[in-house]
């Protein structure tokens, strides 16, 4: 059900709108099965000229793709790619996180922007596709877990069959307030583990603290910190406001008892890289440097997951039309990630662009803007025209 929704300027749009009242009414956070949502596209698209494949990634969830037209190996069309799932909505809302509802031009609900409302856009415009005489095909991919690293696309890389070969040309609809972003930073958390041995506070004697040397640790790495807020690369330009690569600190564990010194304690890093810098160069760098503060003590640096970094050329063919529709000149990069540097494992050319703004994106209230995701339909119009018809 649709709050007080305004009527939008095609019937279009407004079931584009109808669509994403029914998705955002399925709470598909990450902790969650996706397939309710699933069911839900694949029922809407059952019955047209498409075919719909359905591929099983792990507890109860499946990224889908769907094809109108035919792979014919030429690399020629379109894919639309997005995610399903959402953050949890948390608290704060002024009307109910699962429920679209309109107010003063905005459409609220959890995943309204990011990013079931290019989702339920996509799917439509696949269906209307499907009706009409392609040149080139559609396709529509939409994954699961993204939110938590981006699992599904990552699946989706590993296990889509060599020999269907999608589209290059590669729109992943993240919100970017319509602005087209061809690079965006990886993200990698890490896992600092200091180890020592238990004892009785009131005896400094016995056991060993693994909590003070941490301290030395997080003094260090507050200084690095620093140097990589002032570094800058050739593509630090593109990122505007943040142009450089930050290091958070993020959590601490550690200790069991007031009376027992604590044998173990734990600090989780991210690490956000601009797209013209070596992950594994900067790990080793983090350990040369940990190494010299926890010198004599049992440590490890663990990486625990990582959401690549994504370039694609300024000179490729959907990074020029889309900015020639959008009537953009120059690069945008982004500081958070998408799906996109599992889908280039593809062969696929990614560039990022969709309605709706990043910054209203994990909050409360969040919401699409009725006339920024009208014009977003427009664009994925013309682009489809363009590419597939």
């Amino acid at each position: 059900m649709i709050r007080s929704c305004v009527i939008m300027d095609t019937p279009r749009n407004q079931q584009d709108i109808d669509l994403l009242a029914e998705l955002v009414s399925i709470d598909t956070t990450s902790a969650l099965s996706n397939r309710p949502a699933i069911d839900l596209v694949c029922s809407r698209l059952r019955g047209a000229d498409i075919e719909l494949i359905r591929m099983p990634v792990h507890d109860g969830k499946e990224n889908l793709v769907a094809i109108a037209g035919e792979l014919d190996g030429s690399r020629r069309g379109l894919v639309l790619a997005g995610h399903l799932d959402c953050v949890p909505a948390g608290e704060g809302w002024a009307s109910p996180a699962h429920l679209l509802e309109e107010r003063a031009g905005r459409l609220h609900a959890r995943g309204s922007c990011d990013m079931k409302g290019f989702d339920a856009m996509a799917i439509n415009l696949i269906l209307e596709a499907s009706s009409r005489p392609l040149t080139n095909p559609l396709v529509l991919i939409l994954t699961c877990d993204e939110e938590v690293g981006g699992l599904g696309a990552k699946a989706l890389s590993e296990s889509w069959p060599s020999d269907r070969l999608l589209p290059s040309a590669t729109i992943i609809g993240e919100p970017t307030s319509m602005q087209v972003v061809r690079m965006h930073k990886g993200f990698l958390k890490l896992r600092l583990v200091v180890e020592g041995e238990n004892g009785h506070t009131g005896n400094h004697t016995i056991g060993h603290n693994a909590i003070a040397p941490l301290g030395r640790a997080i003094m260090r790495l507050q200084k690095i910190r620093d140097e990589l807020l002032a570094l800058r690369t050739p593509v630090s330009r593109a990122f505007g406001p943040l142009p450089s690569p930050v290091l958070s600190l993020v959590g601490v564990a550690g200790g069991e008892a007031w009376n027992m010194t604590p044998d173990r304690s734990q600090l989780d890093l991210g690490l956000r890289l601009l797209p013209d810098q070596h992950p594994a160069q900067w790990v080793d760098r983090l350990r040369c440097e940990l190494a010299s503060s926890l010198e004599g003590e049992r440590w490890s640096l663990e990486l625990v997951n990582e959401t690549p970094s994504l370039m694609t050329s300024s000179e490729c063919p959907l990074h020029e039309a889309a900015c020639r529709l959008a009537g953009q000149v120059g690069d945008v990069g982004v500081s958070y990630g998408t799906d996109g540097p599992w889908l280039q494992r593809m062969g696929l050319d990614c560039v990022v662009v969709g309605p709706g703004d990043i910054a209203v994106a994990h909050q409360p209230d969040e919401y699409m803007p009725v006339e920024e995701y009208a014009e977003g339909r427009r664009f994925m119009e013309m682009l489809i025209e363009e590419f597939c018809a």
